[in-house]
C-alpha cells in the first residue's frame, strides 16, 4: 500500500475527464452543473402587485391632506394571470389588484386592502377613500427584481439545491447539463 502523500501527487497528475449529459431540471437534485446557466427572462415579467389591494397613480396624492378625503373611482379588477388591462386610466382611477397581478400603465403604487375605505359603503363598493400622500412603488415587485434577463442562476461546478429546481421551474428551464455520476 502507498503513502497518504504519494497517492495525493499521483491524483494530482492524473487527468480525470467527467463528461457532460443533458437532464431534466426536475431531475437534477444533487448534480453537478457542468456549465453557467442563465435567466432568459426577466422575474417577474412586469411590475406587479406585491399585496392584495388597489393600484392608483402615486401623483394623484401628491395634493391631499389629512382633513378632506380623495375619492378614486373604482374601475375594474385584476387577478394574478389575469390579461392586461385595456381601460383607459383618468385621474383618480384605482383599480382592484390580487397579489401577482401585473400593474396597467398609469398606476404606480398599490394601498393594501386593510387600509382601504370604501364610499359609499363596503358593500356598495364605487370609490376608495384615500386622505394622505402616498409613495411611488408602495408594495410593488419591479420588473426582474427576482432575476434580470442573462444573470447567472446557477454557476458552473456548483451542485444543483432544492432551491434552484424551483427557479428552474420559475423560469422555465428544462434542461440542463450536468456532470455524469
Amino acid at each position: 500500500m502507498i503513502n497518504y502523500q504519494i497517492a495525493k501527487k499521483i491524483l494530482k497528475k492524473s487527468i480525470i475527464k467527467i463528461k457532460d449529459e443533458k437532464i431534466k431540471s426536475v431531475n437534477s437534485l444533487n448534480r453537478v452543473a457542468s456549465v453557467n446557466i442563465y435567466s432568459s427572462i426577466d422575474y417577474p415579467s412586469g411590475n406587479n402587485a406585491a399585496f392584495d389591494g388597489f393600484a392608483i397613480n402615486s401623483k394623484d396624492t401628491k395634493n391631499i391632506n389629512k382633513k378632506i378625503n380623495q375619492k378614486f373611482k373604482i374601475i375594474g379588477s385584476i387577478a394574478a394571470g389575469a390579461k392586461p388591462f385595456k381601460k383607459i386610466i383618468k385621474r383618480f382611477d384605482a383599480v382592484e389588484i390580487m397579489t401577482g397581478g401585473i400593474i396597467p400603465k398609469g398606476f404606480d403604487t398599490i394601498i393594501p386592502i386593510e387600509k382601504i375605505v370604501f364610499f359609499p359603503s363596503i358593500k356598495n363598493r364605487k370609490y376608495i377613500l384615500i386622505n394622505k400622500k402616498v409613495d411611488k412603488f408602495n408594495h410593488v415587485r419591479l420588473k426582474g427584481s427576482d432575476y434580470k434577463k442573462n444573470e447567472i442562476v446557477l454557476e458552473k461546478n456548483s451542485i444543483v439545491q432544492p432551491n434552484h429546481i424551483l427557479t428552474f421551474k420559475t423560469l422555465g428551464i428544462k434542461n440542463i447539463s450536468v456532470k455524469k455520476k
